[in-house]
Formats: C-alpha cells, sequence, structure tokens
C-alpha cells in the first residue's frame, strides 16, 4: 500500500551555473538539496493560524551565501537552522555588494525552532540576507516553485563560495522580522571573480 508519506515530502533541487562574458554558460553545480525542519515549523505556524496575520510573511523571500559549507558537506541535515559562515556576518552585509550588484540587502533576525533569536557574531540578533524579488520567483507547475539567485560580474568577488541557504520571510510576524532556514546545500568551492556571473537556480517541489 502507498504511504502518503512518501508522497507529501517536499524536495529540492539546486542548479549552479557560470555565466562568461563571452556568453559561455557552465554548469558547476547539479543535485538535490534539503528541506530543513525549517520548513515544517514554517507550514505548522500557518496552518495552525498562530503565526503572523499576513500570508507574504510565509513566503520564501530571502537568501544567504557562506564560506565554510565544505566543513558540514558529509554531515548537514534537516536539523540545520544557520549557514556555518553566513557573508554578511563579518562585513556587515558589504559582502553581497558589488559596483553593478543588484542585489537588495535586509538586516533583520534569524529565527530559532522554538520562535526566539539567534544571536550572530558580532551584531547582537542583526543577520543579513541578500533579497528575493518578484522577478526571481518562478512557479514552475502546479507542485513547484523556482528561486533565482544572480550575482553579477562585480558580486561577491574574491569569496570562496560553498553554501547556500534560503529563508521563509517571518511566519511569527515579529518586529523586528525574524526568518527561517527552509533549505540549505553546501557545495563544492567557487572562488568568484569577474571573469563570470554566478545563477542559482533553485526548485522547490511539493
Amino acid at each position: 500500500m502507498m504511504k502518503q508519506k512518501d508522497n507529501l515530502d517536499p524536495s529540492g533541487h539546486l542548479e549552479i551555473w557560470k555565466i562568461y562574458s563571452t556568453g559561455e554558460e557552465e554548469l558547476v553545480f547539479d543535485e538535490d538539496n534539503t528541506i530543513t525542519s525549517g520548513m515544517g515549523v514554517g507550514l505548522g505556524l500557518l496552518y495552525a493560524g498562530s503565526g503572523a496575520d499576513n500570508i507574504t510573511n510565509f513566503q520564501v523571500r530571502y537568501f544567504q551565501l557562506g564560506v565554510k559549507g565544505n566543513t558540514v558537506i558529509d554531515t548537514y541535515g534537516v536539523s540545520t537552522t544557520t549557514l556555518v559562515s553566513a557573508l554578511g556576518q563579518v562585513a556587515g552585509g558589504v559582502d553581497y555588494s558589488g559596483t553593478d550588484s543588484g542585489i537588495g540587502i535586509a538586516s533583520h533576525e534569524l529565527m530559532n525552532w522554538d520562535g526566539t533569536a539567534k544571536a550572530s557574531t558580532g551584531f547582537g540578533n542583526t543577520w543579513f540576507y541578500g533579497l528575493l524579488t518578484d522577478n526571481a520567483i518562478k512557479r514552475v507547475d502546479l507542485n513547484s516553485v523556482t528561486y533565482i539567485i544572480y550575482l553579477d560580474r562585480q558580486t561577491c568577488n574574491n569569496q570562496t563560495l560553498n553554501e547556500v541557504g534560503l529563508f521563509m520571510q517571518n511566519p511569527l510576524g515579529n518586529d523586528p522580522a525574524r526568518s527561517n532556514l527552509v533549505a540549505y546545500r553546501p557545495f563544492t568551492n567557487i572562488s568568484k571573480t569577474n571573469d563570470f556571473s554566478l545563477v542559482f537556480k533553485w526548485t522547490l517541489n511539493f
């Protein structure tokens, strides 16, 4: 007999592309990702009516990139709540910026699964996020949504990127906002330079 659980588990898939100035495209990463327990926490709040009043607070609207995912590439799992070392936690968010960067930066709290704020390194309870605009979110079919993270040639240069996370906006409706990690993936090192842009194409399936 078919198990209902086997057909309701959310899943995800991440592609990372290098785009060179010549127009050449190179697929450098193409694997499934982990949907963290934070997704269940957020959806539980939504369905129980015990979280934010505004439905938009349950949307995935933020991302983080990091530089120490290589340390957990064999050990990470659904219990992951933060990136190992997110950009911005050492430079006030400026790591996402480039002279032509179109990435908007948000700064607010990050939620533990019990609803409390997680402390950051050097910034109290403040964490830095990249914004996912409406144009970066595409409904693929009835059950799938794709999120596009675009780093132009001037963005995140001289950083060795190896982890990325997606965040639900503010499921408790806190002020200040308190986002929670819903999807995470460490990946092989990518040393970002101005020779190429990076495109993260991240599809979540329900």
